[in-house]
């Protein structure tokens, strides 16, 4: 029988010790982890890149949030997708004419439920990303300052035992 890591670089078809590699970084399980929690409650199970406007909307709308622990990510991420070449990057083939709207945007103009669409849009992507990227999982790795902010993002997006249902 394979072991963990070799049935997970097959599964990947990547070379396991890159994979190895991923299992070991603390960055990249805490990433893996947040997902797992953040797409099952936010998301009951199975996130779609179609739902996110919708979670987007009624995050934004919640009185109970403050939104300042959003800001330093998702000002990072609104200056990093400024890059033509970055953006590409971080879709591949998919297009976000909503993220692209907010991309062109100065940042102080941003709407809170614009920064959490674009938050989600840029997690959505870094999860896609580390599966099926064109670079595999031995370049994600690359990217622990991104990550980092991705997983703070859905700390604050998912909800606790005390927040309300």
């Amino acid at each position: 029988m394979m072991t963990f890591d070799q049935w997970f670089a097959k599964y990947l078809d990547q070379d396991e010790h890159q994979v190895e590699v991923l299992l070991c970084d603390k960055t990249a399980i805490r990433f893996l982890i947040a997902w797992s929690i953040f797409e099952s409650k936010c998301f009951r199970g199975f996130a779609k890149i179609n739902e996110l406007s919708d979670f987007a909307k009624t995050f934004s709308e919640r009185h109970d949030f403050d939104f300042a622990a959003l800001q330093v990510p998702a000002a990072l991420f609104h200056i990093r997708y400024q890059d033509k070449q970055l953006y590409k990057n971080l879709m591949h083939s998919q297009q976000s004419k909503e993220l692209e709207s907010v991309l062109i945007k100065e940042f102080c103009n941003l709407n809170s439920y614009e920064i959490t669409l674009m938050l989600l849009i840029v997690i959505y992507r870094f999860r896609n990303n580390i599966f099926h990227g064109n670079k595999g999982v031995k370049s994600w790795l690359v990217f622990g300052e991104q990550i980092n902010l991705c997983i703070n993002a859905m700390q604050s997006f998912i909800p606790t035992t005390t927040d309300p249902a």
